[in-house]
């Protein structure tokens, strides 16, 4: 007889239904597999910040470079070519001549093309400021910046 009314009450607990104690319920499932929606800046992976003092210094001289607001973007070596871009100090290489009127730099993912914006006057040199524009692109992340500002050569 024991073992009988032992049999009924473990049957009459296993017949049972309802959520398990301690669990999570299904709202908070919900709410634990769905990611909070985060904003992306789409720029992100290819915005350029300035170079500093420090970045510059291990250059060298340059013989081009490009800025706005004063600060340098982009500085160019005959052989080298350094910015900033998405947080990271990149080197690039010279994928066409560089000069007053612009080049085309790369790695593996980013390029970069920068040149005047306006007519190059008869007659002037290799050495000056212009207004001109950089664009860089995160060929892996398709993501595209444009900027104006100023190209030198040879000052």
């Amino acid at each position: 007889m024991r073992a009988a009314a032992a049999i009924a009450l473990m049957l009459a607990g296993c017949g049972q239904g309802g959520e398990p104690r301690g669990g999570p319920s299904e709202n908070q499932m919900a709410r634990l597999s769905t990611p909070a929606k985060q904003e992306v800046d789409p720029e992100a992976a290819a915005r350029i910040a300035p170079l500093g003092p420090e970045d510059l210094a291990m250059l060298g001289p340059t013989s081009c470079a490009f800025g706005r607001g004063g600060r340098i973007l982009l500085a160019v070596t005959p052989s080298d070519a350094v910015a900033r871009v998405a947080g990271t100090l990149r080197h690039f290489v010279h994928s066409g001549p560089v000069g007053p009127t612009g080049g085309f730099f790369e790695d593996r993912h980013i390029s970069i093309s920068v040149g005047r914006t306006g007519e190059i006057p008869a007659g002037e040199g290799a050495a000056g400021s212009w207004p001109g524009r950089i664009t860089i692109t995160n060929r892996r992340a398709d993501a595209q910046v444009r900027l104006d500002g100023a190209w030198r050569c040879g000052t």
